[in-house]
């Protein structure tokens, strides 16, 4: 595997309420290399998109880091101004925003704001080379170079997906942060999005963290994969390894919940509901859903990360994890 690119330690992303804070991200730990496509899985409310804002320093009031380093080529991106970070995201750093389709300006035609992202980072460029910049920009994202004129109601689904893409690559970032890139689109516009990821992926040699709930999307694109659950990383590994042999009961719980078109099984749901992040169950949060819960251990100590195997790393207690 390529050196780290990003590393992030022990991150703590919280939300403020009336009571306790909401631990959304808590204390998550992983890496990722140069050049490779690391997804993030779980299902909704585990803290996914949280993770995805604080790694860019984009979470709004009422969140905020409670804690933790996020290391981007060795510089600790909490440590950064606001004019470093700004010179940071977008260059270096981008993101593909949840609900992207909602994220543009309505009021404002597509090539103008991708012109004011541009500009923001690079104010000496001439318009002619601007143009020149959004046409290639345009037609590198599958669209045709008059689209750029267009306003976002004059566009489908895809085709302002395919905007906040181009947006996304418009100065050829280091490492691109996905969060749901396709969501609410359908299986066919989908299929197109992701291989148009892949493909600008390999084209600017750039890094990408997928973050989505679709496992199947997982599998077929992700290298490794990190799965979260009620604001912790719970198991990680090389993607193929864990569909073929998830260790952690509940990245079993959800590999079984995937309905395949090439054998005949019977799909399993999991029951009870996600914990309230404001007043986390002790010991594994995962405990009140687990069918393989130790009572006296699970319920009591917290289990670490840790690697059970090459490049395998699981916080259980069936699987060898400590208190933490």
């Amino acid at each position: 595997m390529q050196p780290s690119q990003l590393n992030v330690r022990d991150l703590a992303a919280y939300y403020r309420t009336e009571t306790t804070p909401n631990r959304a991200v808590d204390g998550v730990t992983f890496d990722v290399a140069r050049d490779e496509i690391f997804g993030i899985a779980g299902e909704s409310g585990c803290g996914k998109s949280t993770l995805a804002k604080a790694i860019l320093r984009l979470l709004k009031p009422p969140g905020y880091i409670k804690d933790g380093k996020i290391l981007f080529n060795d510089v600790n991106l909490l440590e950064l101004d606001e004019k470093d970070l700004r010179s940071t995201r977008w260059r270096h750093i981008s993101y593909i925003p949840q609900g992207s389709m909602n994220s543009l300006n309505p009021v404002i035609r597509a090539e103008d704001q991708i012109i004011e992202a541009i500009r923001l980072h690079d104010s000496n460029i001439s318009k002619s080379d601007l143009k020149q910049k959004v046409e290639e920009l345009f037609i590198s994202v599958g669209l045709a170079p008059e689209v750029s004129r267009a306003y976002p109601h004059e566009l489908s689904g895809g085709m302002k997906q395919r905007v906040v893409i181009a947006m996304a690559i418009a100065l050829g970032p280091e490492l691109i942060v996905a969060d749901e890139p396709t969501t609410a689109l359908d299986v066919v516009v989908q299929k197109g999005i992701l291989q148009l990821l892949l493909d600008l992926k390999e084209k600017l040699g750039s890094s990408l963290i997928l973050i989505t709930h679709s496992m199947p999307v997982q599998a077929q694109v992700s290298d490794r994969i990190a799965i979260m659950y009620a604001g912790k990383i719970v198991e990680v590994g090389d993607s193929n390894v864990i569909f073929s042999d998830p260790l952690h009961p509940y990245t079993q719980a959800l590999i079984s919940a995937v309905p395949s078109i090439e054998a005949t099984k019977k799909l399993s749901g999991l029951s009870g509901f996600p914990p309230d992040l404001r007043t986390p169950p002790p010991g594994c949060r995962f405990h009140p859903r687990c069918p393989h819960a130790i009572e006296g251990k699970c319920n009591v100590k917290e289990p670490s990360l840790i690697e059970v195997l090459s490049g395998r790393l699981v916080a259980c207690h069936m699987n060898g994890g400590n208190s933490g």
